[in-house]
């Protein structure tokens, strides 16, 4: 009977595995920082497409630029931080692109003993993908705009059907990049 449970134990964790891993975003978060600067100074933000790159025709077109702009307000602003848009303490620049991949497989299928009998299949197939990044540049404004931290998510693009909800979409994209950015705190902290 013990035995049975562990047996159960144990599928339990794979389905759970497996249903974690089919479940995991597409998209690839990392981030970058000036280390010299203490991030957790700033209170106050506004919101902007970056400026003189050029965007993708689709990620980049208005209805994406409103999503992420509105996206990363209600991200910053959950992170305590309060909208400026005269005079603020950091400037989040945003940009989309998206850039054509080809992964390349091969199907070996050499047997233990191929030295004696020869190379016996090899099939190579090609898969063409588009794969984007949604990049986020945080800048110091009182520094005459100098960047202090990047976050971007890379991954595979695919189409959004009718279900999908685009603007749900792009908010987990910036949830994920803006996870690591601190929070606004009460007080104030000189730089290090």
């Amino acid at each position: 009977m013990k035995m049975i449970s562990k047996i159960a134990a144990y599928l339990m964790v794979a389905m759970v595995g497996a249903v974690t891993v089919a479940c995991s975003p597409s998209f690839q978060v990392q981030h970058d920082y000036d280390t010299a600067v203490n991030l957790r100074q700033f209170k106050t933000f506004r919101v902007e497409a970056e400026k003189d790159i050029q965007q993708d025709p689709l990620l980049g077109s208005e209805l994406n630029r409103r999503r992420l702009s509105d996206a990363i307000t209600e991200v910053m602003q959950s992170k305590g931080y309060v909208l400026d848009q005269n005079n603020p303490d950091i400037v989040l620049r945003y940009l989309t692109d998206v850039k054509d991949r080809q992964q390349v497989r091969s199907n070996n299928n050499m047997g233990p003993y191929w030295w004696w009998y020869g190379p016996m299949n090899n099939n190579i197939s090609t898969y063409n993908y588009q794969e984007g990044r949604f990049i986020l540049n945080i800048y110091q404004n009182q520094a005459k705009d100098k960047m202090i931290w990047q976050g971007w998510a890379s991954g595979r693009v695919k189409p959004a059907n009718k279900r999908d909800d685009r603007q749900a979409m792009v908010k987990d994209i910036i949830i994920d990049i803006l996870r690591p950015f601190p929070g606004a705190t009460a007080d104030t902290y000189t730089t290090r």
